[in-house]
């Protein structure tokens, strides 16, 4: 059986057809985490993020079987160039054969390194998943168990590594006295934390960006996005949110903090919507079984706030009874081991990297 590896383009239907079936064929469909729609708008250039880069995907077959895809992205003004959209049977020749042509795509583009996974963008999805591996919670990047020796057979190594804890169920306020009086410190030097609503989303949603914009920009694959691209990419939270698991922090009546959880709606939210989906998503809204604490973000200016902020979700959860999940922790991060005692276990993801000289790996 032979192998062979194939760049193409949009206009290529047959190897686009061939690219969108491949994570279908991998992944039960509990687990497949695929939004056909975004990957097809990238590849056809008409991504909202699409202005920013240039991408090359790539299929590899053996015989007439795509087995192995990525896609390369090369931002001009970047040393790096970046890998995503990995998917591949657990065939380490051909995963080679794939990882090969990203390399050379990216020592084409003198790029002196290669970061991955990301799909594009940091935006979109980025990081590999390592361990408890099952059912994805909703914003989780998931893959198959065996992806992390296929990318380190092939020369690369953890750059990063993060973290996502399972809490239990929230059942008292013991090992929180420090969270609780800097919540109460807060609220009396004249902060309000309080939930948005559902009809002042779009307003909450351009206050979260000029939070983030700047909170994030430290983060590996970082790119600086327009206000009317992140409103346009985050909307579908609107639909999804419950609000009172969404935390704003006011001072002086500018937005300083936010906390944004979402129910766990597992992998419902992902590509194509039909009855049976939305039924779902409705019935999980309603009386969500469990939450996940998604984004988090302060104001450097105001120190001790997400611990104030992390308070008030705690007590939210506290109310509901549900377990939850504080989701794509970086390792370091003060707030890794917030309610400690009620951490079941631990997921793990991991940011690689592959330094590269001309054509050849370093």
């Amino acid at each position: 059986m032979s192998l062979n590896a194939v760049i193409f383009n949009s206009e290529d239907k047959k190897r686009v057809k061939d690219f969108l079936k491949l994570p279908k064929r991998l992944y039960a469909r509990a687990e497949l985490t695929q939004n056909e729609a975004d990957e097809l708008a990238l590849l056809n250039g008409k991504h909202i993020l699409s202005r920013y880069f240039k991408i090359t995907p790539i299929l590899v077959y053996r015989d007439e079987r795509a087995v192995s895809r990525a896609v390369v992205t090369i931002y001009p003004d970047d040393s790096a160039a970046y890998v995503g959209f990995f998917e591949s049977e657990n065939d380490g020749a051909a995963a080679g054969m794939l990882f090969d042509t990203v390399t050379r795509i990216a020592a084409d583009n003198t790029k002196t390194e290669i970061i991955g996974p990301v799909d594009c963008s940091f935006w979109i999805k980025y990081r590999l998943k390592t361990n408890r591996f099952g059912i994805p919670y909703t914003g989780e990047p998931y893959n198959k168990s065996y992806y992390l020796k296929l990318w380190e057979e092939n020369g690369f190594e953890v750059s990063q590594r993060y973290f996502s804890n399972q809490y239990m169920v929230v059942d008292g306020n013991e090992g929180c006295e420090k969270y609780a009086a800097r919540l109460a410190e807060k609220q009396n030097e004249g902060y309000e934390i309080k939930s948005p609503r559902a009809d002042n989303f779009d307003e909450t949603l351009r206050e979260v960006y000029s939070l983030l914009i700047e909170l994030y920009s430290g983060f590996p694959a970082y790119k600086r996005i327009s206000e009317t691209e992140f409103c346009v990419m985050f909307k579908y939270l609107k639909s999804i949110l419950d609000y009172d698991m969404v935390k704003m922090a006011y001072y002086d009546k500018k937005a300083v903090g936010f906390f944004i959880s979402v129910p766990n709606f597992k992998n419902s939210v992902y590509g194509r919507m039909n009855p049976l989906k939305l039924l779902k998503i409705l019935c999980e809204k309603m009386k969500p079984r469990s939450y996940v604490m998604l984004y988090m973000g302060v104001d450097q200016t105001h120190r001790g706030l997400g611990k104030a902020l992390a308070e008030a979700i705690r007590r939210e959860l506290k109310k509901r009874r549900v377990p939850s999940v504080g989701a794509l922790i970086r390792s370091g991060n003060c707030n890794k081991d917030y309610m400690e005692r009620l951490i079941d276990f631990e997921y793990e993801y991991v940011l690689l990297k592959k330094s590269i000289r001309g054509n050849e790996t370093v």
